[in-house]
């Protein structure tokens, strides 16, 4: 594994989002900018888009014409199986509806405001994917194994994320770090199934924006205790697939 090529994507990506969002948070705090001022906003995506446009860069920069077509081939192929569509949007439509049965979020809104969001939320959030998933899964599960590397990759997303509770008016602001980062580690098991399933960047792509979409219909409201549970729930699935992905391998080897 490329230790070095890790530590320096992602010493960059954090030196790069952090920089626009401390500047945003100044600007929400010293000078009393609502965070819907474009400037603010501005700086707010700027942040968010870094771990994607770091990795391409780098990308470009450290691999062969071929190596960054094929990555780049990854992210826009959007001719994927109708089952993997209906399996990414199914279970982003799950997991954002779970904790209405748990009392951890209500709706908010009709359901055909997700749909309408889907396309705006590839740029707010659903974008980071090219770095985490398109670059630093695969690269740590070269020498950890996949529930490792998506444990790790849900530390450093959730630290990633900090700067954002210092913005006003930002969802994290008034967001609970707890729930937060137990909410990563779920979702960091789900995009590695989905990861190592497909082997497809745009639709770990999707999968975030869906989630992003549906939670502006399910609104959390923050309880920890459902979040526990959702995560279980999470954990339970991930060993369970994990399981019969390693079957069908020693089905495959053993033939």
């Amino acid at each position: 594994m490329k230790t070095q090529t890790i530590k320096y994507y992602l010493f960059s990506t954090i030196l790069i989002s952090w920089s626009f969002w401390f500047l945003a948070a100044g600007l929400t705090h010293l000078g009393n900018i609502p965070f819907s001022n474009p400037v603010v906003m501005i700086l707010f995506i700027l942040g968010g888009i870094s771990p994607a446009f770091n990795e391409l860069y780098l990308k470009k920069k450290t691999s062969t014409p071929e190596e960054y077509h094929a990555f780049k081939k990854n992210i826009l192929t959007i001719k994927q199986p109708i089952s993997a569509y209906l399996l990414v949007i199914g279970m982003a439509w799950i997991y954002c509806f779970l904790p209405i049965l748990l009392g951890g979020s209500v709706q908010k809104v009709p359901m055909y405001i997700a749909l309408l969001e889907l396309p705006i939320m590839i740029i707010g959030g659903g974008i980071e994917e090219i770095g985490w998933r398109g670059f630093l899964q695969p690269m740590l599960q070269k020498k950890y194994s996949v529930l490792t590397s998506a444990a790790i990759v849900s530390v450093i997303w959730t630290f990633w994320h900090i700067p954002l509770w210092w913005i006003n008016g930002s969802n994290q602001s008034s967001m609970s770090l707890v729930w937060f980062s137990l909410t990563c580690f779920s979702l960091s098991l789900l995009l590695s199934f989905i990861w190592n399933k497909y082997e497809s960047i745009y639709l770990c792509v999707l999968f975030h924006a869906a989630i992003n979409s549906f939670w502006d219909v399910y609104v959390s409201n923050n309880k920890i205790f459902p979040a526990i549970l959702l995560l279980s729930m999470c954990v339970i699935f991930f060993f369970v697939t994990d399981k019969q992905t390693k079957n069908v391998v020693k089905r495959i080897d053993a033939a």
